[in-house]
């Protein structure tokens, strides 16, 4: 038998190892020692009439776009807060029509309610559904009010077209709300979303993205109940459903890949594919036609986080990839956008449509691009 000092060095030498082997995992996966060389699929430029920021964005099967512009969550540090003062910015979310794209952005108008107050929207993830039988747009928004106690809330509007205005309909908001990231509609008054962190202080949530805790979900809510179909995820970020409502795509941030679920009757998931992009995948986008999913991505690690941190002192690298969809599977990827962050820092969204490609950002420009290569 072992004697009690030998077992001690033994589970002292294994921890050493886990936590070594972790180290080592955590600065590989950080993008310290990765390179890549700046391409474009053809001429790029920055979109006007807009403000810096353009987090998520919403393309409908016609091109109009809706975008979600002043991205803030309650534990970002003072240089987003700096970032935010120095450029006046605000939440709003802005239209834009591919078919147009030379025009820029509109402006949508949102008014104030009882149930809403416009001084304290915070706008993230977006989705539309297209209610085609009243003939309307119903777009869900993300918010994180941060003057206010609650948990995170997601917003219910109704778009008037004929004003360029969203007018308030509901809030959600609940217990399974922990750190809502993004939305994708299945109804009227039913949704995914997805929970970007389990935790809400600086501490812990810095502690669960070093340790890559595998702690975030995914929730369906069908206008009663909230229920957790999809955990185990590593920062649970993006989520798209494929244009014939059979698949579920979602983005763990942290764990580098796409997870492909086949939806269920009941509105829950089962896991179909992984699919590894060893590249931090932001929204998902998914291409009307084809069917196949445009990523915007952060290629290396460290410098999204110092970008998110103090974003007019760093700039972040900007990532687009294509993934070729058969059968609800990823089958491959193609990058078609590489910058080092001068154009576009922290690329969050992207769609290729009509031959133009639209990348939104996190705090920076929003950008087209003629796609001049084969897709």
């Amino acid at each position: 038998m072992l004697s009690k000092g030998t077992c001690v060095k033994i589970v002292a030498v294994s921890l050493l190892a886990v936590a070594v082997q972790h180290i080592a995992r955590l600065v590989v996966s950080s993008g310290i020692f990765t390179h890549h060389y700046k391409h474009f699929p053809g001429p790029c430029r920055k979109v006007e009439n807009i403000q810096l920021g353009s987090e998520d964005f919403y393309t409908l099967p016609d091109g109009l776009t809706f975008i979600s512009s002043g991205f803030r969550m309650q534990n970002m540090g003072r240089g987003v807060e700096e970032h935010f003062r120095k450029n006046k910015l605000e939440g709003r979310m802005y239209l834009f029509d591919f078919k147009k794209a030379d025009a820029g952005v509109k402006e949508l108008k949102i008014r104030s309610t009882d149930l809403f107050n416009v001084d304290t929207f915070h706008p993230h993830g977006v989705g539309v559904w297209e209610d085609k039988k009243a003939g309307r747009h119903v777009v869900f928004v993300v918010n994180h009010p941060l003057e206010e106690p609650v948990a995170d809330r997601i917003e219910k509007f109704i778009f008037d077209p004929n004003k360029l205005e969203l007018l308030h309909q509901a809030y959600y908001s609940g217990e399974a709300m922990k750190s809502v990231n993004d939305v994708q509609p299945t109804g009227e008054d039913s949704f995914y979303f997805t929970n970007y962190q389990y935790f809400r202080n600086r501490v812990p949530v810095t502690l669960e993205t070093l340790l890559q805790l595998r702690i975030t979900d995914v929730v369906h809510f069908d206008a009663n109940n909230y229920t957790v179909v999809a955990d185990d995820l590593a920062s649970a970020n993006g989520i798209a459903m494929s244009k014939d409502g059979q698949y579920i795509y979602v983005a763990p941030c942290l764990g580098q890949e796409i997870r492909v679920f086949r939806r269920n009757k009941d509105n829950s998931l089962t896991l179909q594919q992984i699919f590894p992009l060893y590249t931090i995948p932001d929204n998902i986008q998914v291409d009307h036609t084809t069917g196949d999913l445009y990523v915007g991505c952060h290629p290396i690690a460290y410098k999204v986080l110092l970008h998110m941190e103090e974003p007019s002192e760093h700039l972040a690298p900007s990532q687009v990839l294509q993934l070729r969809v058969k059968d609800g599977n990823i089958t491959s990827a193609q990058e078609l956008l590489y910058d080092h962050g001068e154009l576009i820092s922290g690329s969050t969204s992207a769609l290729v449509y009509n031959r133009k490609l639209l990348v939104g950002s996190i705090f920076h420009n929003l950008v087209t691009c003629d796609v001049n290569i084969p897709l």
